[in-house]
């Protein structure tokens, strides 16, 4: 007992050291002077977080299953379009918010400012099940596709599973080293990989086009000439067919949990977060086009996961797909990694930062040596391995990694709404230089409703086809974000009061550190020079504020 008080008296020292302070180290670097993340992403770098992880698999193994739900090529797009749509109503969102709260940790520190009752509760499970179970589970979940296309590449069968583990495994450990020894390069890593991504769809809608057009001699098809005859009418299809849309799209704010390392971000927020969404759209819908052009329907909606594959192989014939194809489909998978891997390290420093993890302050912050948030990444690492290792091979590794999404669209509807929220409970934010658009923003919020509440209801002729029951992924995905609570009240409300540590202060020192960010800027200047400098001067007093150094000023 003398010993465990000593660790809680220790600990107590740890968080009370900034609670007396006017520039609390819960939003400053780690205890001991850990250096501050340097400003290494650009707009370029930015775009392609949220391409590259938008663009995994998903377009490549999701066209023909959504085809088969909706019954025509034709819905099938108009859902495609809806999809970048609602997308880009919740990114105009996360823009908004980003600009307000520019520091890493995204949704965390939305959360928390907008519904701050009870105790930064909304903040804390979502840091919880981030970091526990949706980017861990992801990746884990990304890591043996990566190696089913690259061993069906090589003619490998792999009917165990663990040979797809196995190089998953390997790629995983291959982009947290790099993550680990430096940002730069594992921000380049991502611009390949999302060079690569774009060039193969592009690859795609050209050859289609061309091939519609007399260029390649490939069987011509009704599938546009049919429209929507044939239309599915059934309810439940078209839920089906929007969630995988949707997993497709998902990824377009994984830029905010690096917001602290942006640069300019008034000017590379809003065009990064667009131009991703766009682009990925435009991309989506043209490649469902080019699919459809070449592939008959029947042969389209018994394709599963292998459209892509029957499309390079009608077009180019067997090298390409079956070897080539899956190989770059492999690279794109790994490219969504490094964009996963990047943005939870900085997610998970920033919960530490703010003391929502014991004894988090003294690991926080990055590396001396190698300016990264080496304890962040090791940590990411080893939960991601859990997931990755531990459970059997089968539908049973499906459903661990499945459950993810239900959390995931659970708490982006909740930062969308603490948008509107915002709006009306800080109307004069200073930094609030972008205003989302609140019908496109409630579109979001609907949707986002619609894909939590709708896996709860029973699918027409029973659930037969798979090996548990149908609510078990999203009751999975409730009852893991729920067992957040306990930590939560243990963290910031039996701590708290046994020891008198505010662990919530961070919330007003932030609010602090953005009024005196917008009115630092002066008010005497006029035209597009004086927007920038004064968006220079705010970023800079945001930086030094929660990074507890004074800002520079002039003192003219």
């Amino acid at each position: 007992m003398d010993g465990l008080w000593k660790r809680v008296r220790h600990e107590k020292a740890d968080d009370s050291s900034s609670s007396g302070s006017q520039t609390d180290s819960s939003v400053g670097p780690a205890p001991g002077g850990a250096p501050a993340a340097p400003k290494n992403i650009g707009i370029f770098s930015a775009t392609a977080m949220g391409i590259s992880l938008m663009i995994g698999s998903g377009i490549f193994s999701t066209p023909a299953s959504v085809l088969r739900l909706v019954g025509t090529p034709a819905m099938a797009l108009v859902l495609w379009a809806l999809g970048a749509v609602i997308s880009f109503g919740g990114g105009m969102a996360f823009i908004e918010l980003g600009l307000m709260y520019r520091r890493n940790g995204g949704t965390m520190r939305f959360l928390a400012h907008a519904f701050p009752k009870p105790k930064l509760l909304a903040a804390y499970l979502f840091a919880w099940v981030m970091v526990v179970c949706i980017r861990p589970g992801a990746i884990a979940a990304n890591g043996p596709v990566i190696g089913k296309y690259w061993l069906y590449a090589a003619g490998v069968k792999d009917d165990g599973g663990w040979k797809s583990r196995g190089i998953g495994f390997g790629c995983i450990t291959f982009v947290t080293g790099i993550n680990i020894l430096s940002a730069r390069w594992s921000l380049r890593l991502i611009n390949l990989l999302t060079v690569v991504k774009i060039v193969v769809i592009l690859i795609i809608v050209i050859t289609g086009i061309v091939a519609a057009a007399g260029g390649i001699d490939i069987e011509h098809n009704d599938n546009w000439s049919r429209g929507f005859r044939g239309t599915s009418n059934d309810a439940r299809a078209y839920s089906s067919a929007l969630t995988k849309v949707f997993w497709a799209y998902d990824g377009f704010t994984n830029l905010v949990y690096s917001l602290g390392e942006l640069r300019r971000p008034e000017r590379n927020l809003p065009w990064s977060i667009g131009s991703a969404v766009g682009i990925v759209g435009f991309l989506y819908i043209m490649a469902n086009v080019a699919f459809f052009l070449v592939v008959p329907f029947d042969v389209a909606v018994g394709s599963d996961e292998i459209l892509a594959a029957e499309f390079t192989f009608r077009v180019f014939g067997t090298s390409v797909g079956k070897i080539a194809l899956p190989v770059f489909i492999g690279l794109s998978v790994l490219g969504a990694i490094c964009a996963q891997t990047y943005g939870v390290s900085r997610l998970l420093d920033s919960a530490n930062e703010v003391g929502f993890v014991p004894y988090g302050r003294r690991i926080c912050g990055n590396n001396r040596r190698l300016g990264t948030p080496v304890n962040s990444l090791v940590i990411g690492y080893a939960l991601t391995m859990l997931y990755l290792l531990a459970p059997p091979p089968g539908k049973v590794f499906d459903l661990l990694v499945d459950f993810v999404q239900w959390s995931t669209w659970l708490f982006y509807g909740l930062a969308a709404a603490g948008a509107i929220v915002l709006r009306f409970t800080k109307p004069s934010h200073p930094l609030r230089t972008f205003r989302a658009f609140h019908p496109l923003n409630g579109l979001f919020i609907l949707f986002c409703i619609y894909i939590t509440v709708f896996p709860f209801v029973p699918p027409k002729g029973g659930d037969h086809d798979v090996p548990y029951p149908f609510y078990l992924s999203p009751l999975l995905g409730l009852l893991t974000t729920l067992a957040g609570i306990v930590p939560w009240y243990f963290r910031l409300t039996w701590w708290p009061k046994k020891t008198g540590v505010s662990l919530v202060r961070w919330i007003e020192d932030e609010d602090t550190a953005d009024t005196r960010a917008g009115a630092g800027g002066g008010s005497g200047s006029r035209g597009p020079s004086g927007d920038e400098e004064r968006a220079a001067d705010g970023d800079a007093q945001v930086g030094a504020l929660v990074h507890g150094v004074p800002a520079k000023t002039d003192s003219s």
